[in-house]
């Protein structure tokens, strides 16, 4: 994979060439898919995820929105200290690194910039995982086949072998297809675990809490043995 750059007064777009060629700023604009018949709009806690058909590539665009006491007052603006550490860039460079080592993340298609004096805001283009869901919507809907929690482990366990860390493990951002397929997604924040002292357990610790916080909101209980399955299939050094 290639990626190419595309810079104007506002915007500065990095793709990959060989998924998309005629990418431009209005591919970032949730307005010019939302009028296009077959296009998807699903809610978050951060805003709408868009769902969306470019000739035979299925596309999903997020708008990053702020989390935190901050996002009630500033909710998709972030301070430019550079193009590399703009967060949907990052984000794109990264999901390309983690999708080089065959680990289970989304396709980066293409990442935008659009600066505004000192800040900017921020979009990321992947491909769909087709047929795929939430953890938190299979618990929701109780879909919850049996050997889910094996593959979570055994995914989350290949992540732990390249030593990634993922900073929000949590019932949103692991994607589960029909085949039992278990990807991760939301890496902007993501770092090598050797940078963070103790990051293994605190992602899983995180996992945890989220696990048992999506039960209770659905008026059910996590197992515990469940957990232990997961733990089986994930080995920390």
């Amino acid at each position: 994979m290639s990626n190419l750059l595309i810079q104007d007064n506002e915007n500065i777009i990095i793709y990959a060439d060989d998924l998309i060629k005629d990418i431009n700023k209005d591919f970032f604009e949730a307005n010019k898919w939302l009028q296009i018949q077959g296009t998807n709009v699903i809610g978050s806690g951060r805003g709408e995820t868009i769902f969306f058909s470019h000739q035979n590539l299925k596309c999903v665009l997020k708008h990053y929105h702020r989390g935190g006491m901050l996002g009630r007052y500033i909710q998709d603006h972030y301070f430019w200290t550079g193009i590399n550490g703009s967060r949907s860039i990052r984000e794109f460079k990264k999901l390309n690194e983690l999708f080089a080592m065959g680990l289970s993340v989304p396709k980066p298609i293409g990442a935008r910039v659009k600066r505004s004096g000192i800040t900017y805001t921020a979009d990321l283009i992947t491909a769909e995982i087709k047929n795929a869901k939430t953890l938190s919507e299979l618990i929701a809907a109780d879909h919850i086949d049996k050997n889910v929690w094996e593959a979570i482990g055994k995914c989350l366990s290949l992540f732990e072998e390249k030593r990634i860390y993922h900073p929000d493990l949590n019932t949103n951002n692991i994607l589960i297809d029909e085949s039992l397929e278990v990807f991760l997604i939301d890496f902007d924040a993501a770092s090598r675990l050797h940078e963070k002292i103790g990051s293994s357990n605190k992602t899983l610790n995180r996992f945890h809490r989220s696990l048992k916080k999506t039960y209770l909101q659905n008026k059910k209980e996590f197992s515990e043995s469940d957990w232990k399955i997961i733990l089986s299939r994930y080995s920390i050094d």
